[in-house]
C-alpha cells in the first residue's frame, strides 16, 4: 500500500509517475494500492472552479498513461464525486482517488471507495470496503472464451453427467446447475489464470514480435506464435467483460440521505422508480380528433396484395 501526496507542478508529478512505474515494475509483490492526494485529474469534469478554463491536457494525458501503463484500476464511488472543496465553495476537484493493481480487484472484487463527510480537513476521507451482499441465486452466464477452447464441451459433458441426481426434473436441473458453476470457476483459474497478469505478458511479447516484424527478423515459426497471441488477447477480451459487469453492478442506493447496501431495499427502490418512470395516466394529453388519416381504398389493397403476374417478373428481370 502506497500513501500519495503529490506536488502541484506538473513536472513534479511526472518524477512522480515514473518513480512510482519504476518502483512497481520492480516489485515482486502482485497486490497493490495506491491511495491518496494525486493532485492530478483524469477528465476536465474533475477540476471545477478555480483556473476551470486553464489547459490540463498534459496532465490528463499523463496521469491516465501512468494508470494505465500500471494496470491500475480506479475503484467505483460511493458518495460524492469531489473530494476537494476550496473553503469558500468557489472550487471543487477530484484530486484524491484509490488505484489498485489487478490482483487487488481479483481478490477483493467488490471493494469500492466511500467518500465520507468533510470535516475540519477540505478533503473528504476516503474509506476502501469490499461489502458483499447475498442477492440470492443469480443466472448462470457463461464467458464466450471459455466456447474457443477446445476442452470446454468436454468438460462440461463429463462434469453434467458425473453429478448425482436429485429429486424431481427441475430441482435436478438447478442442482446440477448450481454443481457445474462450481466447477467452471475452479477450470477457467485452471486454464486461464490470471488473465491481467496474462495480458501484460502477452501485450510484451506482441511488442517484440511487431518490433522484429519492422526487421523482417520473423521466420515461419514467429509468425505462427503471434497469430496464436491475437487468439490469446481476443480471449482475454471476453474474459475481462466480468470485471466491467461487476464494475458497473447497481450495489445500492440513498435512502433518507443514508447509503444503502441491503438487497431488499435495493429491489423495492428500483421497483418504485420504474414504477414510477413508467405509470400510464388517464390523460395522455394527446388529442387525435381533428387527425384526418390518409387510408388505401380496397382497390389499392387488392393491388398490392396480389401475385405478380408472369409478365410483371419479365419486365423486372
Amino acid at each position: 500500500m502506497v500513501n500519495i501526496y503529490a506536488a502541484c507542478t506538473i513536472n513534479d508529478k511526472k518524477i512522480l509517475w515514473e518513480e512510482l512505474s519504476t518502483v512497481k515494475s520492480a516489485s515482486q509483490e502482485k497486490v497493490w494500492c495506491l491511495c491518496g492526494d494525486f493532485n492530478a485529474v483524469r477528465s476536465r469534469s474533475e477540476r471545477k472552479g478555480i483556473r476551470e478554463g486553464s489547459d490540463y491536457s498534459s496532465e490528463i494525458i499523463g496521469f491516465n498513461n501512468f494508470i494505465d501503463a500500471n494496470l491500475l484500476l480506479d475503484l467505483p464511488i460511493v458518495g460524492k464525486n469531489y473530494m476537494w472543496f476550496k473553503s469558500n465553495g468557489s472550487a471543487k476537484s477530484r484530486i484524491d482517488r484509490v488505484l489498485v493493481s489487478e490482483e487487488w480487484f481479483v481478490r477483493w472484487p467488490m471493494s469500492k471507495q466511500y467518500v465520507q463527510r468533510r470535516e475540519v480537513s477540505d478533503h473528504c476521507a476516503i474509506v476502501v470496503k469490499s461489502v458483499e451482499k447475498d442477492w440470492e441465486p443469480k443466472s448462470f452466464r457463461t464467458i464466450d472464451a471459455w466456447f474457443l477452447e477446445r476442452s470446454f464441451n468436454e468438460m462440461v459433458k463429463e462434469k453434467w453427467l458425473s453429478y448425482p441426481i436429485k429429486g424431481n426434473a427441475l430441482v435436478n436441473v438447478k442442482e446440477k446447475l448450481k454443481s457445474l458453476k462450481g466447477d467452471l470457476k475452479i477450470w477457467n483459474k485452471e486454464v486461464f489464470g490470471n488473465v491481467y497478469t496474462r495480458k501484460k505478458e502477452i501485450l510484451q511479447e506482441n511488442e517484440e514480435f511487431d518490433c522484429m516484424d519492422c526487421l523482417n527478423d520473423l521466420n515461419e515459426g514467429d509468425r505462427l506464435k503471434k497469430a496464436a497471441l491475437g487468439d490469446s488477447c481476443t480471449r482475454f477480451y471476453h474474459s475481462s467483460l466480468r470485471w466491467r459487469r461487476l464494475r458497473n453492478e447497481v450495489k445500492g442506493v440513498e435512502v433518507g440521505g443514508q447509503w444503502c447496501e441491503e438487497p431488499c431495499t435495493v429491489r423495492s427502490k428500483a421497483k418504485k422508480l420504474f414504477d414510477i418512470r413508467f405509470k400510464a395516466t388517464k390523460d395522455f394529453g394527446v388529442r387525435l380528433d381533428e387527425v384526418e388519416f390518409k387510408f388505401l381504398s380496397q382497390e389499392d389493397n387488392v393491388s398490392l396484395t396480389m401475385a405478380f403476374s408472369e409478365e410483371e417478373i419479365r419486365d423486372t428481370v
